[in-house]
């Protein structure tokens, strides 16, 4: 009696990809995946992440200390973009503002001027107020001082206010502040 038993044969499909092509192609999906986490990530570290100062525009009264704050146009804080500040775009107006850890009152005398004169009561480090009717007052002990030059106009302070030097660039709209 013959035992032999026959099996089937079993073909694979003709579209049926082998263990091993297989095993290559999903290495090297794995592989982009993993190079493209990297890739994002390197790229990421290059970014530069740019943070502009909000523009505060300040216009502090009642002697308490403005906060500082840039103009989101301004190459250094001593340079300040008019066209970012509105109370300085037209004649007359006035900010209390800190550049360069000094706090100032900036006032624009005329189209092509500014007068920059500390903030700071020379009697006892008050805060003073934006200029009004020609005088910049602090309300601490009452001094007054004259809103053109920052002089002495009522003490008990006895000196000036501190002028700073400003220069104008109407090219670029800009007034840079030697502190």
């Amino acid at each position: 009696m013959n035992t032999t038993e026959t099996f089937p044969t079993i073909e694979a499909p003709e579209n049926s990809t082998p263990r091993r092509e297989f095993l290559v192609q999903a290495a090297s999906m794995l592989g982009l995946v993993v190079s493209a986490g990297t890739v994002i990530t390197l790229v990421n570290a290059c970014e530069t992440t740019v943070t502009k100062p909000a523009n505060t525009g300040s216009t502090s009264t009642g002697g308490t200390t403005p906060p500082s704050g840039g103009t989101g146009t301004m190459a250094a804080d001593n340079v300040i973009a008019i066209a970012q500040v509105p109370s300085l775009q037209s004649v007359g107006g006035a900010i209390i503002r800190t550049v360069s850890n000094n706090q100032l009152v900036i006032m624009r005398t005329s189209a092509s001027e500014f007068l920059v004169l500390s903030a700071i009561c020379t009697h006892s480090g008050c805060t003073v107020e934006l200029p009004s009717n020609g005088r910049i007052n602090c309300l601490c002990h009452g001094s007054s001082f004259s809103a053109s030059d920052g002089r002495v106009l009522v003490g008990p302070a006895a000196s000036p206010l501190r002028r700073y030097t400003a220069a104008f660039d109407p090219m670029k709209n800009e007034l840079t502040i030697t502190v």
